[in-house]
């Protein structure tokens, strides 16, 4: 009798910590799509570490450029992510192409690692090896899943990027008139806790569509399911803007909406599926090869996470506030 009121304490206990909360909305993340929710906080941590390195790597830079030196006049990094955001607006103010100068080695070296990857992966994207996470907001009806995915095509979400994530520098999107998107983004992937490091890379996804499934640009393997509505499914190819433009990866989000009786909380929400299809890097060392499919993709999906609970709270605020337009049903 005492071991089992041990194990369903611990039970208990896993399933309350499976839920992080942040703005007063409760979240929680799974990282497969038949996973249990994970039984640690996912965000707060990983910002952190972002943030601490983010601003050593930005301070560093400004020291070196000399670009927007006044901006770490009153900031010492004591206080992060809060002084990491702070530093980012100041740079921004001034020029939002500065980090493009301020970190233009990471570039040089993020874009040298991803030819490295795509030259020695094949191009079979059956083959491809994703980064994911899935993320429920339990928004109780303040936040919908048509919302959001309205207001991520709209310009208050590229308002939101460089304080959505610790890593995140410039976020430019064009919607066209057919409802397709197409971006230029500079954001460092993964590395934060694997060994190969950050690649801040800048990149373009030329057009972000709903995909069609079944086909070699978007194989059958990738589709995740009639739970997230097509409509608000959208993929795109992550291309470097600079040298080879070489493609590097594959991006694809969904969002829907889901009732109380299907979260663990008694409430609805939205769920958020975000995911990065990666060439596997298979002809890479073995120790190479591991490292990566494991730790820094595992990396990316927490980035993920973060963006995703930055993002959404950020939405909810500006619908609270009559900024998310609905598209027109006409």
């Amino acid at each position: 009798m005492q071991l089992k009121t041990i194990a369903l304490a611990s039970a208990i206990i896993a399933v309350t910590r499976a839920i992080e909360t942040h703005g007063g909305y409760q979240f929680e993340t799974r990282f497969s799509a038949d996973a249990a929710p994970e039984t640690e906080d996912v965000k707060d941590y990983y910002e952190s570490e972002a943030a601490e390195q983010a601003f050593t790597r930005l301070r560093l830079g400004i020291a070196a450029t000399n670009i927007a030196r006044h901006c770490l006049a009153n900031n010492t990094g004591a206080d992060l992510p809060s002084d990491l955001y702070a530093l980012k607006d100041c740079i921004a103010a001034d020029n939002k192409n500065n980090f493009f100068t301020i970190l233009a080695k990471d570039i040089q070296e993020s874009n040298a690692f991803w030819d490295k990857v795509v030259q020695e992966s094949t191009g079979d994207r059956t083959q491809w090896v994703p980064a994911r996470s899935y993320t429920k907001g339990y928004f109780n009806g303040n936040l919908t899943a048509t919302q959001f995915a309205a207001w991520t095509a709209s310009p208050n979400a590229d308002a939101a990027n460089l304080n959505a994530n610790p890593e995140h520098y410039y976020k430019e999107t064009v919607l066209e008139a057919t409802g397709a998107q197409s971006s230029e983004i500079f954001e460092g992937w993964g590395g934060v806790l694997s060994r190969f490091g950050t690649k801040r890379t800048n990149f373009t996804v030329p057009t972000f569509a709903t995909p069609v499934y079944g086909t070699p640009d978007t194989p059958e393997v990738w589709n995740i399911g009639a739970s997230f509505p097509l409509p608000l499914q959208r993929v795109g190819a992550k291309l470097l803007a600079s040298g080879s433009r070489n493609t590097f990866g594959v991006l694809h989000i969904a969002v829907r909406d889901f009732t109380a009786s299907e979260g663990s909380e008694g409430m609805s929400g939205i769920e958020v599926y975000s995911a990065v299809w990666y060439p596997p890097w298979n002809q890479a060392s073995d120790a190479d090869h591991q490292e990566f499919v494991t730790n820094y993709l595992a990396d990316e999906a927490h980035h993920m996470v973060v963006e995703v609970i930055n993002l959404t709270l950020k939405a909810q605020e500006d619908c609270k506030s009559g900024l998310c337009v609905l598209p027109s049903s006409t």
